[in-house]
């Protein structure tokens, strides 16, 4: 009866597209493991069998059949292990999202593609821009906690703000990391921080632009973006040299007087816009710290507009390739310049470390360094520019 059936479905099977149920061979030619060449292969064997035992015999084959029947199983199941097993070593890959403020700044671009190249093939890993918002950043990490991503790399939108995603990501086991800025939330676990010390690069800023100034004093402009934690500690360190100027003996003719402190967002367009308005209540600006190349070179648009570049000096702090450019140019007067990639890179290798099981240490600081105009002249990588 068995043989019966099997003989009986396989041409039900054929006109019908396998719609039998219940029976041996409705159950094979429907198994999802095959693909079209392993049903060819099937069916062959099959037609094989039904053959022999028209000229021998259905109770001597009936054997044979069991057995060929078993062997395609073996053959059919055990490509289809295979497959999974493929699948599977696929997914094993651990997957790391770097969650950067925004993609605009090419400062942020360095970093994560030098982050991902150093974690290599062995790490799936995605990148994403917050856009300079606390919120977006947010609902970003959430998604990648709701997605069981294996570690995050975070340059936060917000210090502060960016505390409760990150206790999400902590409760759900998703080790954290973060670079440039630091999350000022005390609750939560940080497995590392990679950043440029950023109050030494702020008292660098202090320096040149005592130096630019020519010891002169006057009034100047600062340009902050006081959401992140590294320009906090850029403007803190900047004051802290100025403050210290002023009340050296001998400088009572010679006190630099910051007149304003103005949010810059980090971007070109919104402090071009605020040095414009300052500038309008101080003609005498005499110099203008920046955040960042962006923002300084907003700055700088606004002095050129109103050509008062011969007066006014101007401070950025990155060291990108187009704050290079301006120092080279005369522009901007001084940098303290960072170094994103081997920021991108020490994140990668900490986040490498921690997946082996390797003792890692909680704080990188990367020293800043000066890089005025004979820098930018020398540097080989604004040769063809």
């Amino acid at each position: 009866m068995i043989l019966n059936t099997c003989h009986n479905n396989y041409y039900t099977s054929k006109t019908a597209g396998l719609r039998g149920k219940n029976t041996t061979a409705a159950i094979l030619f429907k198994t999802g493991f095959l693909e079209q060449v392993k049903r060819a292969v099937f069916y062959v064997r099959i037609r094989k069998y039904f053959f022999m035992m028209k000229f021998m015999g259905y109770g001597h084959m009936r054997q044979m059949l069991q057995f060929g029947i078993m062997m395609c199983l073996v053959f059919v199941l055990g490509c289809g292990t295979s497959d999974k097993q493929n699948a599977s070593s696929e997914t094993a890959k651990k997957k790391v999202g770097i969650l950067v403020q925004t993609t605009v700044n090419p400062f942020f671009l360095d970093l994560a593609e030098a982050a991902q190249k150093e974690l290599g093939d062995s790490f799936e890993v995605t990148t994403f821009g917050g856009d300079n918002s606390a919120d977006k950043q947010a609902k970003q990490i959430k998604d990648l906690v709701v997605q069981k991503f294996d570690a995050l790399l975070i340059t936060p939108c917000n210090a502060n703000a960016v505390g409760a995603p990150i206790r999400d990501a902590n409760e759900a086991g998703i080790p954290v990391f973060t670079a440039d800025t630091a999350c000022l939330d005390p609750d939560v676990k940080i497995e590392n921080h990679v950043a440029t010390d950023n109050l030494a690069g702020g008292r660098l800023a202090g320096d040149a632009m005592i130096q630019a100034l020519d010891a002169k004093g006057g009034n100047i402009l600062v340009l902050d973006y006081e959401q992140a934690e590294s320009c906090q500690q850029r403007v803190e360190g900047f004051k802290e040299v100025i403050d210290r100027h002023n009340q050296k003996p001998g400088n009572e003719n010679a006190q630099i007087k910051i007149v304003a402190q103005l949010p810059s967002k980090a971007e070109e367009s919104a402090s071009q816009k605020q040095t414009k308005d300052a500038l309008k209540a101080n003609r005498d600006l005499v110099g203008i710290f920046a955040i960042n190349d962006p923002a300084a070179l907003g700055a700088v648009a606004a002095i050129e507009e109103e050509k008062l570049q011969d007066q006014i000096k101007v401070i950025g702090f990155d060291g990108q390739k187009i704050g290079k450019l301006a120092i080279r140019d005369g522009r901007i007067y001084a940098d303290p310049i960072q170094f994103p990639k081997l920021m991108g890179q020490y994140s990668a290798m900490y986040i490498k470390k921690y997946f082996a099981g390797d003792k890692i240490n909680p704080t990188h600081l990367i020293p800043p360094e000066l890089y005025f105009q004979a820098d930018a002249k020398a540097d080989a990588e604004l040769s063809e520019e």
